[in-house]
């Protein structure tokens, strides 16, 4: 699914920059300055296509070597030169795509109609005007969010015995992700007082590089019963061998004193009363199959609570989990992470896999629905639109 997506999303951002860049182009032409016509084409062509290209030689060279990790090397020149002019000159064209091809239609209607169409000037004009708008709001946007990082809090069930759980997700501890935002991160979830820290994985982004920074990071974690993760999909991701990065990132964490689960459950005591937590393995790498998912939901059925962890979840997983288990924590959507303009609104780009994309969700009178936004970044290096949190629940069951 995630390779149709990026492929997908890869072949608009062609289509979609191409038809900018002619059409920005011929409006500084219009406006009778050739040579800035030609410099602005030629930075068009950097910023839109300099970094996929690149990237997909160096994936592909990385193959062809046989290379253990075909993650980017960490460059500031790459960050800073490649990575984000590409992502805000993406954010910029695709909110304004709409008013070019709005602008082109009404050109076309107009030599129709009245055998003319619109005046050049004034047509370069509506053109440049969309552009540079978002080419200043998005970057703009992200400055103001960027350091950003919010305590959700919610009161959940009715019962007499209180337990705190701090959810977190996606921290994905990597050079833009580093000991400064970690440290936060750390300081932020044990200053909650939490009875419990769990956690929807993805702890490291891609490469080996931080799995040591990423473990140090999640022992230093504090609660009363201790910090207990589901398997994320970065998690896979350190090396070309899938098994031996989940491996390596399960033990160094394990190391660090967190358990990182694949189909287990954790049972807690409480009062006299009894809470499971099921960490379910579902993420692109590795989806259980219905039937083990719904045997494995059965296993806590035991319980006077239930809570079910998991990286991804969708409609499939809600509709195995609904009426089945309490309550639902999930992660890897980012909310979004960059939420391009759609009109006038910001629309998360996560709705594309999910409609639980970050918040709480009523899944059905006996289950509950809670996702984190997340810590990290995952592809793009800053949050559009979306500000990292991490979820604090006042369990009452």
């Amino acid at each position: 699914m995630w390779f149709v997506l990026a492929g997908t999303a890869l072949i608009v951002v062609a289509i979609g920059g191409i038809y900018t860049r002619r059409r920005t182009m011929q409006a500084f032409r219009d406006l009778g300055s050739e040579t800035l016509a030609r410099r602005i084409g030629f930075a068009m062509r950097w910023f839109l296509f300099g970094y996929p290209t690149i990237f997909i030689a160096f994936v592909l060279i990385s193959l062809a070597l046989g290379r253990e990790s075909i993650s980017l090397p960490v460059s500031s020149w790459i960050t800073w030169g490649l990575s984000i002019p590409f992502w805000i000159s993406m954010l910029a064209m695709l909110p304004a795509l709409p008013f070019l091809l709005t602008i082109d239609l009404v050109s076309v209607a107009s030599r129709a109609i009245r055998g003319r169409t619109l005046p050049r000037r004034a047509r370069a004009i509506a053109i440049l005007a969309p552009l540079t708008c978002f080419l200043v709001y998005t970057p703009v946007r992200i400055l103001l969010e960027h350091n950003s990082l919010s305590v959700h809090s919610y009161a959940v069930g009715d019962g007499s015995e209180s337990l705190r759980i701090v959810f977190v997700g996606d921290l994905q501890q990597d050079n833009m992700t580093g000991t400064a935002r970690a440290t936060e991160f750390i300081d932020l979830v044990n200053a909650q007082k939490a009875d419990l820290v769990l956690s929807g994985g993805d702890w490291i982004n891609i490469g080996p590089d931080y799995i040591d920074a990423a473990a140090k990071s999640a022992g230093k974690l504090e609660s009363r019963l201790g910090t207990f993760s589901a398997e994320g999909d970065h998690e896979n991701f350190a090396y070309r061998d899938q098994k031996q990065s989940m491996r390596e990132v399960r033990e160094k964490l394990a190391a660090n004193g967190v358990q990182m689960l694949h189909n287990e459950v954790r049972k807690f005591e409480q009062g006299g009363k009894s809470i499971s937590v099921l960490f379910l393995a579902y993420n692109y790498i590795y989806r259980t199959p219905d039937k083990e998912i719904a045997d494995f939901i059965a296993n806590g059925a035991d319980a006077d609570y239930t809570v079910l962890v998991t990286h991804q979840f969708d409609s499939h997983v809600a509709a195995l989990a609904r009426d089945k288990v309490d309550l639902v924590l999930a992660g890897h959507t980012h909310g979004g992470q960059v939420n391009p303009v759609v009109g006038f609104w910001h629309v998360p780009l996560a709705h594309i896999e999910t409609e639980f994309v970050e918040g709480r969700y009523r899944l059905s009178p006996g289950t509950e629905v809670i996702v984190t936004a997340g810590i990290g970044f995952s592809l793009a290096p800053f949050r559009y639109a979306s500000p990292a949190s991490i979820e604090v629940i006042d369990l009452q069951f």
